[in-house]
């Protein structure tokens, strides 16, 4: 299979390859966790049903007044595709999910494959497109489910490397040769169909709940502006979890109160963990593991040092503000150190963001 561009491509030698435990969570049907009252639809839009009487500017028109928001980068749809009108781009669906645990893109490609290629086959029509594909990861081994090599006449590509690939091509519109390839997110496609077919708002969200506290771990579709709290009560927890994690499995962020917590369009997991005494940090013991994997090249291992004894000129050296926030770094860590999380914390500090 030939490398899509933009994934790999800037890797230097480093990432790491993830046990993923998507089972059994992706062979189960997604859990249905929507309140039908809180389903919003475009005022004074009426439902398509012939997809020949609608072109291509009307259906990015639709996706500006459905609000879609792309789950894999959180940029708005209607402007991904406007970008692409007139370069006969390559559409791929991202449904990658290679993070351990996630499968809130693999999933809903799966098992709401006709809404999914249905939005596939209409945002090739909104940018005039070449080609299309469905991505997805290939380390994903230990799953009962088969993901077939074509869904309905679309070819699925195996993405292979190792992690942070997916990270590493966030990147919406890549442009190589004078070729365009537009990535999208697999739910954001399905709600591209849904406000075509049925003039519905961007109102709720695909995410993957689980953790070694959670009763009943699943995919799920619920609402945006669900609390974590309701989400992980439906699920059910078998005891307190230490730790909840919002987002990805790997790059999430850890929240003190799931009161507080909303889910958004771009929420991807909610992880209820029970840390064990294992999991205590200790002192780093320098064995350089965290540089081997980095996939940008940086030392974690001295920026961690010099941020922890306030060197700004040598972390400012060490180009902490390269860091994609992978935490590759912490999770080859033997000591359970946050490098990544506190050189997160350093960027945010000093109000630099990523170049």
């Amino acid at each position: 299979m030939k490398e899509k561009s933009g994934i790999g491509s800037w890797l230097r030698g480093g990432g790491v390859m993830l046990e993923q435990h998507k089972d059994p969570i992706l062979s189960q049907e997604i859990v249905d966790f929507v309140d039908p009252e809180r389903i919003r639809v475009i005022p004074g839009l009426n439902p398509w049903e012939d997809i020949s009487q609608i072109g291509p500017e009307e259906l990015i028109q639709v996706a500006r007044l459905a609000r879609i928001v792309d789950e894999r980068d959180g940029y708005p749809l209607f402007r991904k595709l406007r970008r692409c009108m007139g370069h006969k781009a390559s559409v791929y669906v991202d449904a990658m999910d290679e993070e351990p645990y996630i499968s809130s893109q693999l999933g809903p490609m799966l098992h709401r494959r006709e809404e999914c290629i249905s939005g596939l086959m209409l945002a090739c029509k909104a940018v005039d497109a070449a080609d299309c594909a469905i991505l997805v990861y290939q380390g994903i081994t230990d799953i009962d489910v088969k993901i077939p090599r074509t869904i309905q006449g679309v070819p699925v590509q195996r993405v292979g490397g190792r992690y942070p690939s997916e990270l590493l091509s966030a990147q919406s519109l890549v442009e190589e040769n004078g070729h365009v390839s537009l990535y999208v997110g697999s739910c954001a496609l399905i709600h591209l169909h849904r406000a075509v077919y049925a003039a519905r708002m961007h109102s709720t969200a695909f995410l993957t709940v689980a953790g070694n506290c959670v009763h009943s771990p699943c995919n799920m579709e619920v609402n945006v502006d669900t609390t974590a709290t309701a989400v992980l009560e439906r699920c059910g927890l078998d005891e307190t979890p230490t730790r909840v994690v919002i987002g990805g499995s790997m790059t999430g962020e850890s929240v003190a109160e799931t009161d507080e917590v909303l889910v958004r369009a771009t929420t991807r997991a909610i992880l209820a963990i029970q840390e064990s005494a294992a999991d205590k940090k200790l002192q780093c013991v320098g064995c350089g593991r965290c540089s081997e994997v980095c996939p940008i090249g940086l030392n974690p291992m001295y920026l961690y040092r010099s941020i922890a004894m306030s060197l700004h000129d040598r972390a400012k050296a060490l180009d902490y503000r390269m860091c994609i926030g992978c935490m590759c770094c912490s999770y080859v860590c033997p000591a359970k150190l946050d490098i990544a999380g506190r050189i997160a914390w350093y960027r945010k500090s000093r109000k630099e963001a990523r170049p």
